[in-house]
C-alpha cells in the first residue's frame, strides 16, 4: 500500500450504457494499491443496468445526468465534484493494474510544470499492442499517434513530452483550469479531440503534457461508442473538432503556415475517399467542414480567449512537441495499415531533426 499521506487522486469515469464494462473497470480500481483516492462516476442518462452494477461498489460516488452529455460534457459535469489534488480521467472500457497510479502521482509531484500526464495503454482486444503513447503535432496540422498499434518495445520505455495525451487515461492538475480558459473540455466537441484542445491550451498557458511509461492499463478501445454510433460518426467528430482547434488555437503566423497543407491534405483525402467509393468517409469530411463553417463565431471567441491565456509562443511549443513522420505514415493511416509503420525513437531516447 502506498503512502497514506500522499496527494488525493480523484478518479473520474464517464459512463453511457456501459454496464457490460463497468464491473471489470470498477473491480480493477478496487484493487488499486494507491491509498488516497476517490472514485466518481458520471452517468450520462444510461438506460441499461449501469446504475445497478455500481451498487456493488458502495465507495463510488455517482453523479447523474438525465441526458447523454458526451465525454466532454460528462467530465465537465463531474469535475466540480472532485476534491483531489489530481484528477484522473479514465474510460469505463479500461482495466487498471493495481500499481498504475503511483507512477503518475510520482511524476506529477516531481515535475510541477507538467499539467497533464498520460499512462501507457495496451489494447487487450488486439493481443496487447499499444494504444497511442501520446501524440505529436505535425507540420501539416494532423496528429502523429506515436506507438499506435505497435508491439511494446524499448523505444516506448521512456517518459517524454507530447503535444496531447489520450483522454482514456489522463491525469490533470485541476488547479490549472482557471489558467486555460476556465473550463476543462469544449462541450460542443461532445467526444473526440476534446483532450487535444485541452492539452493545447495547457501548453499555451506555460505548462506541459507528458507520457509516463510505467503506468500501465488495459484499454478495450471504443467499447461504448462502437455500440451507440454509426461508423462514420467518430471520423466526422474527430475531423470537425480537430479543424476547429487548429483554427482557434494557432497564432496567425502558424495558421498561415500549417493550415494550407492541412486543408490540401483534408480535401485530397475527401476526394480520394469518393473516388474509391468510401462514401461514409467522404461525407464525414464534408460534414466536418460544414460544421466549422457554422461555428466561425465560436472559433473567433476562442481565439480571443487564447490571446488572454497565452504565455508561450507556438514556436516554443513546436520545438518540444512537433514531430512529422514520413509520408508513409499518412498513407498507411488512410489505407488502414498503420501497424506497419515503424516509429523512430522518442525525444528522450534519441535526438531527431524537426
Amino acid at each position: 500500500m502506498s503512502d497514506p499521506s500522499g496527494p488525493l487522486v480523484s478518479i473520474l469515469i464517464v459512463n453511457y450504457n456501459g454496464a457490460s464494462l463497468l464491473r471489470d473497470c470498477l473491480g480493477s480500481l478496487a484493487a488499486v494499491t494507491y491509498a488516497r483516492r476517490e472514485v466518481l462516476l458520471v452517468d450520462n442518462g444510461s438506460t441499461d443496468d449501469s446504475l445497478k452494477v455500481v451498487t456493488a461498489f458502495p465507495g463510488v460516488k455517482v453523479i447523474r445526468s438525465d441526458r447523454n452529455l458526451g465525454f466532454a460534457g460528462g467530465n465537465n459535469l463531474g469535475l466540480p465534484h472532485c476534491v483531489g489534488d489530481y484528477v484522473l480521467l479514465l474510460n469505463s472500457d479500461t482495466i487498471v493494474r493495481p500499481d498504475f497510479l503511483e507512477p503518475l502521482v510520482e511524476y506529477m509531484n516531481q515535475n510541477p510544470r507538467v499539467g497533464v500526464a498520460q499512462g501507457k495503454m495496451l489494447l487487450s482486444r488486439h493481443h496487447d499492442v499499444l494504444d497511442v503513447c501520446g501524440s505529436f503535432l505535425t507540420r501539416f496540422g494532423f496528429l502523429y499517434h506515436y506507438g499506435y498499434w505497435k508491439p511494446d518495445a524499448p523505444k516506448y520505455h521512456h517518459d517524454y513530452p507530447v503535444f496531447t495525451a489520450k483522454g482514456a487515461c489522463m491525469m490533470i492538475r485541476p488547479s490549472l483550469i482557471p489558467k486555460v480558459g476556465g473550463y476543462l473540455f469544449n462541450e460542443d466537441f461532445f467526444c473526440y479531440y476534446e483532450e487535444t484542445d485541452f492539452c493545447h491550451r495547457v501548453w499555451l498557458a506555460g505548462h506541459e503534457t507528458h507520457f509516463v511509461h510505467r503506468s500501465v492499463i488495459q484499454h478495450l478501445q471504443g467499447g461504448t461508442v462502437e455500440r451507440t454510433q454509426k461508423s462514420s460518426y467518430p471520423l466526422e467528430q474527430f475531423l470537425g473538432n480537430q479543424t476547429f482547434t487548429l483554427l482557434a488555437n494557432l497564432s496567425l503566423t502558424s495558421r498561415l503556415t500549417i493550415l494550407p497543407p492541412y486543408f490540401a491534405i483534408f480535401v485530397a483525402s475527401m476526394v480520394l475517399a469518393g473516388l474509391l467509393g468510401k462514401w461514409a468517409t467522404c461525407r464525414a469530411h464534408g460534414r466536418a467542414l460544414l460544421r466549422c463553417a457554422k461555428d466561425l463565431k465560436k472559433i473567433r471567441a476562442q481565439r480571443r480567449m487564447i490571446r488572454q491565456i497565452r504565455v508561450v509562443s507556438d514556436q516554443e511549443i513546436f520545438g518540444k512537441v512537433m514531430r512529422t513522420p514520413k509520408l508513409d505514415y499518412f498513407l498507411k493511416t488512410f489505407t488502414g495499415r498503420l501497424s506497419e509503420y515503424v516509429d523512430r525513437e522518442p525525444p528522450t531516447a534519441a535526438s531527431e531533426p524537426r
